[in-house]
C-alpha cells in the first residue's frame, strides 16, 4: 500500500517550514559570528546552497535504490534535526578557531571570505544536505512514476515552498520577539521531527518496491540504474539551472531595489522573502493544474513563461518608479503592522508579475522530464529525476547569489542588472520549440512587441539610480553588493546617502560630528590607540587627529562609504583616511571587535539606526562585552544614541544593557536640541579620570585652535555643560537586549520611532529632560559616586546644560514663555563666554533662531 499525496503533503509543508526557520536562524548566527559584510553574507548563502545541491544530487541516487522511500524521507528529516542541533556547537568551535587568525587575515579579504565560506559550509553541511535530499525522497514516495512529475511533482514543490513561506513568517515576524532566537530554532527542529514522526506513522504500511532477482538484474541493469533513472536531456538541465540562476539573482536585485523604498528592517526583508516564496508556490501549483487538466501544453507554457519573465524583469524598474513616486518611501500608515503590509503590497504589485512568470519555469522542467521518461511506473526514477533537477537548479541559484551582487551590480548597475537578466531569459524564450510553427510565430511576435514597448516606454537605463530632492546635485554614485552609495551636494554642503534615503552625515553637520569624536577622547586620561566604529564621512574620526593619539582604527562596513569619504570629504575630515596614524578596516564592526587581538584605549560607536536589519546586534550585551574585552584598563567605550529614533522604553533597554557591562557609566549630551537630540553612553573599564584631567584636556584643545566652545573651552568648563550625570543601576524589571532576545531589532522595526510612520513618540523634548531628571535623582538616591572631585563651577555648568536642554524642549512643545525663563536660568548658570557666540553656535539652533529677543535680553 502506497500513501496518498493528501497524506504526504502536510509532512512536506512542515519540512519546508522547518528548513526556512533553520536557514533564517543560521543566517542570523553567521551574521553575528562571521560578520554582516556583503562577501560574508554571500559566503553563507553559497554554503547553504552548496549543501542543498549536494543533498539533492545524493538523494537522487539514494532514492533510485530505496525500497521504502518514505522511510528514507523520515531518516532524512531526523538527520536534518540532528544536523541542526550540531550547528551552534560547530559554530562556536569555528569562531574560536577563526579568532586566533583574524588579524593576520584581515588585510586579505579574499582569503578571509574563503575561510568564512568554508566555516559556513562545514557547520551547516550535514543539515543542509539532509534538507536538500528530502525532495527526491518525498518524490519517490508520492509519485508512481516520472509521468507524474508535472502534475504531482509540481504540487509537492508548491506545498514545500508554501511551507517555506510559513517558516519565514515564523522566523521573521512572530517567534523571535516573543520567545527568542533559540526557541525559534527549536521550533524549526521540532517541525522536522514532526515530519519524521508523521512519515514513520504513515509509512508503517508502506509497500516495499520489488527487489530485483538475479534473472532481472542483467535486464534491468541499464534501464534501472541510478544514472539511467535520472537521465534527461541537457536542454532540461540547462533550463533548470537557468531557473535557479535567474530566480535567485532577481531576488538579490529585488531586495536591493525594494530596500531603497522600504525601511530595511527585519520585518521588511521578511515581507519581501514571503512574496518571493508565495510566488514560487503559486507558480508551481499553477503548473500542476495546467498539466493535470491538459489546459496548455507544457512546451507552449514554457516559452510564454520565459518571455513573460524577460519582459517583467525589464519593466520592473519603471513599475517601481511609478508605484513609489520615483523611489520615495512607500505608504504613510503606522509602522506595525503597516510597514510589513505595505512591503508585501509593494513587492507584490511591482515584482509579483515577474516572480509568477519565473516561478513556472522549474515546474515546467518537471513536466517535460516526465514527458521524456514516459508513463511507466517507477517511483525511484521519479524521485531521482526530481532530485537531479533540484540539484542543478540549486547550483544555478548558487551562481546567481554570487553573480548578482558581485558581477552584475558593479558592472552594469542595479537597473542594468535587471536588463541583463531579462536578456538571459529572452534568449531561451525565442529558442524553445512550440507545438506548432504558427503558435511559435505568434509567441515570438508577442515577445518582440513587448520588448519594443518596454524599451520605448519603460527602458530601465533611462531611469536614475539615485533619487535627488530639489536643489540637490549628484557628485558621485557607486553601486556595489553592499548598496548604493551617493555623494550629494546641497546648498554648498556635501553629504553621503546610502540606498537613497539614509544620510550618513555631511559637512553641514561638521561641528556636531566632530564633537562626537572629541568628547570621548576628552574623557580619557591619555588615549593612544582609538577605534571608531562606523566612520561614515570620517568627520568624527578626523577630530581624533587633534588629540595625541598614536594609532587610529577606522572600522566601516560599506567599502563605498569609506571610498567616498576618502575622495570627497578629505578637507572636512582632516584627511583622516590618509593620515599615517590611521588604519582602515573594511569589515563588520561587531565581528572585528570580537575577533581582533588589538587592544584600545577608546572605542567610539557612531549613531546607528535602530530599526535597520542587523543594527540591533550593535546594542546587545554580547557586543558590549566584546568591546569591554578589547579595552585597556581605564579604557572607555562611547556609544552614541539617536534619541529621535528611540522611544523611551527602547532607550531604557539599551541603557540597562549597557550598564550590565559597564557599571561605571555616565550620560553626556551631544547637543541641546529639543527635537533631534543625541546622547552618549560612556562606560569605563575601571574608574573614570579625575575631573581636572578632563578639564585640562579641554583647555589643551582650545590652545590647539579648536573652536567648539562646548569642547575646547579655555576655562575647561564647557564640556561639563554636556554632562547629564552618572548612569544609575536600572530597574531590575527592565529587560536586556541579547543576541538570543533581540528586543531592539524587532521592537524598533515595529515602532519605527522617528521615521515617517512611527507609532510611538521619540525620546525628545520634554520627555528627554524628564528622563534626565529621573536618572540624576536615581543616581543620587543610589549614592553613585561619579566625578566626586567636580568643582563647583563645573557643577553649575552641568545644571546650566540641563536648563538649556529644558528650554529647547519647552520651545518644541510650543511653550515659548517658559522656554525663555529656562534659557534665563541657563544663562545665570553657564559662564558668559559659552553663550557669547550663541547665534553662530548650532548646538541649540532652535533657541538661537526662535528666541532672538529673549537671547538679546541676556
Amino acid at each position: 500500500m502506497h500513501p496518498s499525496l493528501a497524506q504526504l503533503a502536510p509532512l512536506f509543508f512542515l519540512s519546508g517550514a522547518a528548513a526556512l526557520v533553520a536557514e533564517a536562524t543560521w543566517l542570523r548566527w553567521l551574521r553575528l559570528w562571521l560578520g554582516a559584510t556583503a562577501p560574508a553574507a554571500s559566503a553563507t548563502l553559497v554554503a547553504f546552497f552548496a549543501g542543498q545541491a549536494l543533498g539533492a544530487l545524493l538523494g537522487a541516487r539514494w532514492v533510485a535504490r530505496a525500497r521504502r522511500p518514505l522511510r528514507t524521507y523520515a531518516a532524512l528529516e531526523a538527520g536534518a534535526a540532528l544536523g541542526c542541533l550540531a550547528v551552534p556547537v560547530l559554530l562556536s568551535a569555528g569562531e574560536t578557531a577563526l579568532a586566533g587568525s583574524y588579524d593576520g587575515l584581515r588585510d586579505s579579504p579574499g582569503l578571509l571570505t574563503a575561510i568564512r565560506f568554508g566555516l559556513a559550509l562545514a557547520v551547516t553541511l550535514p543539515a543542509a544536505l539532509c534538507f536538500g535530499a528530502t525532495l527526491p525522497a518525498m518524490g519517490a514516495a508520492a509519485l508512481r512514476g516520472p509521468g507524474e512529475l508535472g502534475s504531482r511533482g509540481s504540487l509537492l514543490y508548491a506545498v514545500n515552498t508554501a511551507g517555506g513561506a510559513a517558516g519565514v513568517i515564523l522566523a521573521s515576524f512572530w517567534l523571535p520577539p516573543l520567545f527568542g532566537v533559540s526557541a525559534t530554532y527549536g521550533v524549526g527542529i521540532g517541525l522536522s521531527l514532526c515530519a519524521c514522526a508523521g512519515a514513520l506513522w504513515i509509512g508503517r504500511r508502506e509497500q516495499a518496491e520489488p527487489r530485483e532477482t538475479d534473472e532481472d538484474r542483467p535486464r534491468a541493469s541499464a534501464s534501472r540504474s541510478p544514472s539511467h533513472r535520472s537521465r534527461m536531456s541537457a536542454r532540461l538541465l540547462a533550463l533548470a539551472a537557468l531557473s535557479g540562476f535567474g530566480a535567485f539573482a532577481a531576488q538579490v536585485l529585488l531586495v536591493q531595489s525594494l530596500g531603497q523604498v522600504l525601511d530595511q528592517s527585519v520585518l521588511a526583508f521578511g515581507a519581501v522573502l514571503v512574496v518571493v516564496l508565495v510566488s514560487l508556490a503559486l507558480g508551481a501549483a499553477a503548473v500542476s493544474v495546467a498539466v493535470r487538466g491538459g489546459l496548455v501544453p507544457a512546451q507552449t507554457l514554457l516559452g510564454l513563461a520565459l518571455g513573460a519573465t524577460a519582459l517583467g524583469l525589464a519593466s520592473f524598474p519603471a513599475l517601481l518608479f511609478a508605484a513609489t513616486g520615483g523611489l520615495d518611501f512607500v505608504g504613510s500608515g503606522d509602522a506595525w503592522p503597516g510597514l510589513p503590509l505595505e512591503a508585501l503590497g509593494t513587492a507584490a504589485l511591482t515584482a509579483g508579475p515577474l516572480l509568477l512568470a519565473a516561478s513556472l519555469v522549474l515546474p515546467l522542467t518537471f513536466a517535460l522530464a516526465g514527458d521524456e521518461a514516459g508513463d511507466a511506473p517507477d517511483r525511484g526514477g521519479a524521485g531521482a529525476r526530481l532530485g537531479l533537477l533540484a540539484a542543478v537548479n540549486t547550483v544555478g541559484a548558487l551562481a546567481g547569489a554570487v553573480a548578482a551582487p558581485f558581477v552584475l551590480v558593479p558592472t552594469v548597475g542595479l537597473w542594468g542588472g535587471f536588463l541583463a537578466l531579462a536578456f538571459l531569459y529572452a534568449l531561451p524564450a525565442v529558442l524553445v520549440r512550440d507545438v506548432s510553427r504558427q503558435s511559435r510565430a505568434l509567441r515570438d511576435l508577442a515577445l518582440a512587441g513587448g520588448w519594443v514597448a518596454v524599451l520605448a516606454l519603460a527602458n530601465p537605463l533611462d531611469l536614475p539610480e539615485t533619487r535627488l530632492e530639489p536643489g540637490e546635485r549628484l557628485v558621485h554614485q557607486e553601486s556595489r553588493a553592499a548598496g548604493l552609495v551617493a555623494v550629494i551636494e546641497r546648498d554648498g554642503e556635501r553629504l553621503i546617502r546610502i540606498d537613497n534615503h539614509y544620510a550618513l552625515g555631511g559637512t553641514a553637520e561638521r561641528v556636531h560630528e566632530e564633537r562626537q569624536g572629541h568628547l570621548p577622547l576628552l574623557l580619557h586620561a591619555s588615549p593612544d590607540r582609538v577605534a571608531f566604529v562606523g566612520t561614515a564621512t570620517g568627520i568624527s574620526a578626523g577630530a581624533a587627529l587633534a588629540h595625541p593619539v598614536k594609532r587610529l582604527h577606522l572600522v566601516e562596513l560599506v567599502p563605498g562609504v569609506a571610498s567616498a569619504a576618502r575622495r570627497f570629504f578629505h578637507d572636512a575630515n582632516r584627511g583622516v583616511y590618509t593620515d599615517p596614524r590611521s588604519h582602515t578596516v573594511l569589515d563588520d564592526a561587531r565581528n572585528f571587535l570580537r575577533s581582533t587581538g588589538t587592544m584600545f584605549d577608546v572605542v567610539v560607536a557612531d549613531l546607528f539606526v535602530p530599526w535597520r536589519s542587523g543594527t540591533g546586534s550593535l546594542y546587545t550585551q554580547e557586543h558590549f562585552e566584546a568591546v569591554r574585552a578589547r579595552l585597556h584598563p581605564g579604557g572607555l567605550f562611547c556609544q552614541w544614541l539617536p534619541l529621535y529614533q528611540l522611544q523611551e522604553a527602547e532607550f531604557r533597554v539599551v541603557a540597562a544593557t549597557f550598564h550590565a557591562v559597564f557599571p561605571e557609566a555616565a550620560l553626556f549630551r551631544g547637543d541641546f536640541f529639543g527635537a533631534f537630540p543625541i546622547v552618549a553612553l560612556v562606560g569605563w573599564r575601571g574608574r573614570p579620570p579625575a575631573a581636572e584631567r578632563v578639564s585640562e584636556n579641554a583647555r589643551a584643545l582650545a590652545r590647539a585652535g579648536e573652536t567648539d566652545r562646548w569642547i575646547a573651552d579655555p576655562a575647561g568648563v564647557g564640556v561639563w555643560a554636556l554632562y547629564a550625570g552618572p548612569l544609575p543601576a536600572p530597574d531590575p524589571a527592565t529587560p536586556r537586549n541579547r543576541d538570543d532576545r533581540p528586543r531592539i531589532e524587532f521592537q524598533a522595526a515595529k515602532t519605527h520611532v522617528g521615521g515617517r510612520r512611527g507609532v510611538a513618540e521619540p525620546l525628545v523634548g520634554l520627555r528627554w529632560s524628564a528622563v534626565q531628571d529621573e536618572l540624576r535623582l536615581a543616581a543620587r538616591a543610589g549614592g553613585v559616586p561619579f566625578f566626586p572631585d567636580l568643582p563647583a563651577e563645573a557643577r553649575r555648568a552641568a545644571e546650566g546644560g540641563a536648563a538649556l536642554q529644558l528650554a529647547s524642549g519647552l520651545l518644541v512643545a510650543g511653550r515659548a514663555d517658559e522656554a525663555a525663563r529656562a534659557l534665563t536660568r541657563a544663562a545665570t548658570l553657564l559662564p558668559p563666554h559659552l553663550l557669547a557666540a550663541a547665534p553662530a553656535d548650532p548646538s541649540a539652533a532652535d533657541l538661537w533662531h526662535d528666541l532672538p529677543r529673549e537671547l538679546d535680553g541676556h
